[in-house]
């Protein structure tokens, strides 16, 4: 039994004074992607937050959105659904652009037959379990592909009694407490997930990221440390620098930007986002080295055009 990933978002008052901005990019050419959809979901309240299209080269923004936790769900056609997020803003913040990769989708598999267990039992991982508790987790699966969390959340909890050791279902239904606004209850769940394999790199990152959003920032330092050498690709590094600039902590924000450096000097994006914290420490003057390495190293990037906007004022 296969349970769905959901983006993980909530609203209804979503509209504010912010603006978040990126690009689709396809995550084995590097190429733009264009004419993505994304649908923009703020963690608040109840279900809220605009849809909007990438152009041709792939860029994207929109104005006028709310301070507080955002996801983004986005498709295109050949490509897998990607999910983005908690982004977390604070009012009046000016998050840098955010670059989003697509995962081409792989040539469908012919599905297997599955046979129908005698008894009206289905096996859920191993587990032999009554039709009524199969049903409960594929209505909960709908629900959450529905981002209806409320009603997922219901239908999970019929089956978790049964199926509290599944990892499946304790995933699917720490997504679902977090679209409905229950972060404590998500990070107990996705806690015990981390628990079961401490070196499986996304759960571990989602973890963390819960938690510096919960404002558990060395809590969530902790775990990232933890991870063996060399399992932190370049995005989980920039993605958990950027979770703690959000939170006001530049300097162990840099920590992160610097390990993405070391990992791939030639990539562009740490010397950016490690400019941008170090503007955000009050050291701007030592910022500068950062931003002419993103013109050196990506002269057409949008990050380039924000980079000589910071130059600009940097004296």
């Amino acid at each position: 039994m296969m349970f769905v990933a959901a983006a993980l978002f909530a609203a209804e008052d979503w509209r504010g004074n912010n603006r978040l901005s990126g690009y689709v990019v396809d995550k084995n050419s590097g190429k733009p992607v264009a004419d993505a959809k994304l649908s923009l979901r703020i963690n608040r309240g109840g279900q809220g937050g605009p849809d909007i299209s990438a152009d041709k080269n792939g860029k994207w923004a929109v104005l006028g959105v709310a301070s507080g936790g955002w996801n983004i769900d986005v498709t295109a056609p050949g490509y897998e659904l990607r999910k983005i997020g908690p982004i977390t803003m604070t009012e009046g913040e000016r998050v840098p652009p955010i670059k989003i990769e697509m995962e081409p989708q792989a040539a469908p598999q012919p599905a297997a037959a599955i046979a129908e267990p005698p008894h009206e039992e289905v096996k859920i991982g191993g587990v032999a379990v009554s039709k009524d508790i199969a049903d409960a987790v594929e209505a909960g699966n709908n629900f959450l592909g529905q981002q209806k969390y409320k009603e997922a959340i219901a239908e999970y909890e019929k089956a978790y009694p049964t199926l509290s050791s599944n990892i499946g279902l304790k995933l699917a239904l720490a997504r679902a407490y977090y679209g409905a606004g229950q972060l404590k209850k998500s990070i107990v769940l996705l806690d015990e997930v981390y628990k079961a394999d401490p070196t499986n790199t996304q759960n571990a990152v989602l973890l963390a990221n819960m938690l510096l959003e919960d404002g558990q920032l060395q809590a969530g330092k902790k775990i990232i440390d933890a991870l063996p050498a060399g399992t932190l690709d370049m995005n989980s590094l920039l993605n958990t620098g950027i979770a703690l600039m959000n939170k006001k902590q530049p300097a162990a924000a840099i920590e992160y930007f610097d390990r993405a450096i070391a990992l791939d000097a030639n990539r562009y994006e740490g010397y950016y986002y490690r400019g941008l914290a170090l503007i955000q420490a009050g050291k701007a003057s030592k910022a500068r080295p950062d931003l002419e390495k993103v013109l050196q190293l990506a002269p057409d990037s949008a990050e380039a055009k924000e980079a000589k906007e910071y130059l600009k004022s940097i004296k």
